[in-house]
């Protein structure tokens, strides 16, 4: 997981979902990042980037998920995250995201973009 500065107040995490171990990353593993973020940005874009990944990094994903869920929830008092994006996603994938997509709140549905 690391952090780019897209803009002068824009934050972009990028999270490679091959290299995410496989014990998971909590919240509070994250949370001295989401503070450095909240001093300096006024948005913050989770980019999760699928290459490479074939159909077992889905279980993977499904704990980026509820970490950025979490996230979400965490943040929504100051309203910094604005845009979840799912990089380099395959037909696979995205056939098994719409039924399960139905699962998660609208609100987090509508921020995830597939680029």
């Amino acid at each position: 997981m690391k952090c780019e500065w897209e803009e002068v107040r824009v934050a972009r995490v990028l999270i490679f979902v091959k290299d995410f171990p496989d014990e998971g990353i909590l919240l509070e593993d994250v949370k001295p990042l989401i503070h450095s973020i909240r001093e300096k940005a006024t948005d913050m874009i989770i980019r999760a980037d699928l290459s490479g990944v074939g159909l077992v990094g889905i279980e993977r994903f499904k704990q980026i998920m509820a970490l950025v869920q979490e996230v979400v929830e965490y943040t929504k008092e100051d309203n910094l995250l604005r845009k979840i994006e799912i990089q380099s996603a395959g037909f696979i994938f995205r056939t098994l995201y719409g039924p399960i997509s139905l699962a998660v709140p609208k609100y987090f549905r509508d921020m995830i973009q597939f680029i």
